[in-house]
């Protein structure tokens, strides 16, 4: 297959096709994030999408989200798992190109480099992976994964994205080429965000949102909130995130029995894992953003930036939240919110009383908030840079020889393996 260059001025009906590839399953109420990704990337290309099919973050059981979108052609799940073997990515390389034409690069999310470097060799395109937290730090060099991490290092022209800078300066340490490794932030769909009207005469909301894992820190979160009861007694805290994964469902055993056992449980709600409208709702409803996010051993530094503030600031919620991952490049200091440190639960409360006391200060930080958003994080501009790196990719791998790019697919190809034991992403 000829290796061809992305032109800007290609027309859309003869657009260049991006196989897109992640483990969960393609919906706006599965990953917003990634749905988003593909959304604005659809405006530059053709978009295919595979996936595993595995339910999203957000997604409830009895809700299948709308997976369709105009333009986008969506693959039935597949167990990706199997495109490691030369065999399996020969196989969906002749059907790939058989069904949907030619395919002039892959974008792989959220883990899917496990996968997907035998297919982009067959197909002979150019990779790109995004990533978004965990990736980009511990799984690097967990023994299970590491070696086929390893292996994009090595795959001709291929391009690495950071959702935020920490996670670039972890796949920098990794060994990824500079000259091939980029910052592109996530980006939010400001249409979908209002900013209501705050009224100051009810006592003050907290809302929280993120998975319930003790990465997420909800144990600070809810030691802070209990001291800025003291000063504001009728202050109410909302934690949204459960889903239905066991240890999720364990660790929120664990904080209702803490709260309740401060006495506590009048003013906290939990709450599971809900659609982005109805989150996006919580948030206008609220009058604070709490994000505690933590380092702990037992998951090591798994974040990036928390897409749920994105979208908390988009409805003109101030944030409050730890000075840890990619949280600063949002929430600036005293502009759109208030940082601490991980585990100063005084200085959570601190922050926390302060805001509640100042109605103006919450405003002003929440104008702050959504200008930060509609100037950095709007999901089109984050496309607009994002296809533009898919060209210069493109470009790249098209500058190359066939002896270079033998060369380096049989480099890839060639890496140390690893048995992968109870491999499950």
């Amino acid at each position: 297959m000829p290796r061809v260059s992305l032109d800007a001025g290609d027309r859309r009906d003869a657009a260049p096709a991006i196989l897109h590839i992640c483990s969960i399953a393609f919906g706006r109420r599965h990953h917003p994030a990634f749905w988003r990704t593909v959304v604005s990337l659809n405006r530059h290309f053709r978009s295919i999408v595979l996936t595993r099919g595995r339910p999203g973050y957000f997604l409830q059981d009895d809700d299948p989200g709308d997976p369709r979108v105009n333009g986008i052609e969506i693959l039935p799940p597949q167990d990706l798992r199997a495109l490691k073997e030369p065999s399996v990515a020969a196989s969906a390389a002749r059907m790939l190109t058989q069904r949907h034409g030619r395919i002039d690069a892959i974008v792989g999310h959220l883990h899917s480099a496990l996968w997907v470097l035998p297919l982009a060799r067959r197909l002979s395109v150019p990779l790109m992976m995004i990533f978004h937290g965990g990736d980009a730090n511990q799984e690097l060099r967990a023994p299970k994964y590491a070696a086929r991490y390893a292996r994009l290092r090595e795959a001709p022209a291929a391009f690495y994205v950071g959702v935020s800078q920490n996670l670039v300066d972890r796949l920098l340490e990794y060994g990824m080429a500079p000259e091939r490794t980029f910052l592109c932030h996530l980006g939010i769909d400001l249409a979908a965000y209002r900013v209501p009207t705050r009224f100051e005469s009810r006592p003050i909301r907290i809302v929280m949102a993120g998975r319930f894992l003790p990465l997420k820190g909800h144990k600070m979160a809810i030691l802070g909130f209990a001291k800025l009861l003291e000063k504001f007694p009728d202050a109410s805290l909302s934690l949204i995130g459960a889903g239905n994964d066991p240890e999720q469902q364990n660790y929120r055993m664990e904080l209702v029995a803490l709260a309740e056992g401060m006495g506590l449980g009048r003013s906290i709600r939990f709450c599971d894992s809900m659609p982005v409208e109805k989150l996006a709702e919580e948030f206008a409803q609220s009058d604070i953003c709490l994000q505690t996010s933590i380092f702990t051993p037992e998951y090591g530094p798994s974040e990036g930036l928390p897409n749920t503030i994105l979208e908390a600031m988009a409805t003109g919620l101030p944030v409050v939240a730890t000075r840890y991952s990619g949280i600063p490049e949002a929430v600036a200091h005293e502009r759109t919110g208030l940082l601490v440190e991980q585990h100063d639960i005084d200085g959570l409360a601190r922050a926390l009383a302060r805001l509640a006391a100042d109605p103006e200060l919450r405003r002003r930080y929440g104008r702050e908030g959504r200008k930060r958003v509609e100037q950095e994080f709007d999901y089109l501009r984050q496309g607009e840079r994002l296809a533009g790196l898919i060209r210069q990719m493109t470009s790249a791998y098209a500058s190359l020889s066939p002896a270079e790019c033998a060369a380096a697919w049989q480099a890839s190809a060639s890496s140390p393996a690893s048995s992968e034991p109870g491999e499950d992403r």
